[in-house]
């Protein structure tokens, strides 16, 4: 017990006990005397806008107070005050909330969904999920339980994982690397076909790469592992990831890995048959280049003889023009000498039909003034110089007559 003068100051409280043993609370600013009194503090605990209360009472009651908010915490009634930062969520993330009704005392549960600041409330808890997840050392090997956390992504998601110790139908054993696409559809569903959906996922396409590997020997695998890429191949891990509620949107192929003895036997082989291989295309480019050779040869052969029978051609052609140029020229000579040839004639005959008129009037002439023309025309033919006399004997046929 204290006898004196204690001074409380703005936004502060205390807890003052009489000799009784009763108490009250004074609320700052306040100067207060004691007698026979005990004078304690209380502890100032204030949330703000991104904050909540959690405050534990003394009756085992548990009452969440969301910021902005200031409490005092009292001993006489509190057990605790903590100050708990309100659950971000993105708009990508969930929470799966439970609740337990206080009336009914029925749990329910409610997804929550971002963006947003979560509080829960009192009678409320966060479903903690415990998932298969990558070792951090090794981006391809998946550790039980390593991922444990009560926010969902419900975004697209991969995982990079290697099928191990796949058996193939020649009995030799290889890694299959793979890379998983896939995305939470249906929450709901998930939490009530599912505690681990990476787990099931590793576990079905196991399954799907073993019986894929079983059908093909090594030499096939290494020529059909394109279709690994094949959702179809998938099919124990498309039907299972439907039924939890994920979709998955695609698997990758990486490639795969041997047993270091198999490898050198398949790397053998690869340089074997790449020597053949290189020999084999030296051998087609030699066949190629020899038949280009011929090829040219035959051509450059049949242009040439195009060429000369071109020429012959053409020389043909000149000495046919030729002559026809030549005939052309005298038959126009020809026809021009027939043509002057006609001329000529016609002019003789038209002198001779003028002589012939002239003479015809002459004649007429002399006739009209009684001239003779007999007497005339034998006076103008003058005296013959031989008369030839034939004189046929009876019965002759025949008679010849000879002048020289």
């Amino acid at each position: 017990m204290t006898v004196g003068w204690e001074t409380l100051d703005v936004g502060e409280q205390a807890l003052v006990y009489n000799h009784e043993g009763s108490a009250r609370i004074e609320d700052g600013p306040k100067r207060l005397f004691l007698w026979r009194e005990k004078f304690q503090k209380l502890t100032r605990h204030a949330a703000d806008q991104k904050q909540y209360l959690v405050v534990s009472y003394k009756d085992g009651r548990v009452e969440h107070k969301k910021g902005p908010c200031v409490m005092f915490k009292n001993p006489i009634a509190h057990n605790s005050i903590t100050i708990v930062n309100m659950r971000s969520l993105d708009a990508n993330e969930a929470l799966v909330v439970y609740r337990k009704e206080e009336i009914s005392k029925e749990v329910t549960r409610y997804i929550q969904f971002g963006p947003t600041l979560f509080t829960p409330q009192a009678n409320e808890w966060l479903h903690t999920f415990s998932w298969h997840g990558t070792d951090p050392n090794n981006k391809t090997r998946v550790v039980p339980g390593i991922q444990n956390f009560d926010v969902l992504k419900v975004i697209p998601d991969q995982l990079y994982y290697n099928v191990d110790e796949v058996r193939l139908k020649d009995d030799a054993a290889i890694k299959v690397k793979l890379m998983l696409c896939f995305e939470l559809r249906d929450i709901d569903t998930m939490l009530n076909a599912t505690k681990d959906p990476i787990a099931d996922f590793i576990n079905c396409v196991c399954a799907d790469v073993v019986a894929f590997g079983s059908l093909y020997t090594y030499i096939e695998f290494m020529e059909k592992a394109g279709e690994l890429n094949n959702l179809e191949n998938y099919i124990q891990l498309m039907e299972r990831s439907k039924s939890i509620g994920y979709t998955i949107t695609k698997v990758i192929y990486r490639g795969y890995h041997a047993h270091a003895k198999l490898q050198q036997l398949h790397d053998n082989a690869v340089e074997t048959r790449t020597n053949l291989k290189i020999n084999y295309e030296k051998e087609e480019q030699n066949q190629v280049l020899t038949d280009m050779k011929l090829e040219s040869e035959k051509s450059r052969k049949e242009l040439q003889q195009k060429l000369e029978v071109d020429a012959l051609k053409h020389k043909f052609t000149m000495e046919k023009d030729q002559r026809k140029h030549k005939l052309a020229l005298e038959y126009a000579k020809a026809e021009e000498s027939n043509r002057q040839w006609i001329t000529d004639q016609q002019c003789k005959l038209q002198a001779l039909c003028a002589k012939n008129q002239l003479t015809s009037e002459h004649y007429n002439s002399l006739k009209g003034v009684g001239v003779n023309l007999d007497t005339y025309s034998k006076s103008l033919s003058g005296r013959p110089e031989k008369v030839v006399k034939i004189v046929t004997e009876k019965n002759a046929a025949n008679f010849h007559l000879h002048h020289s």
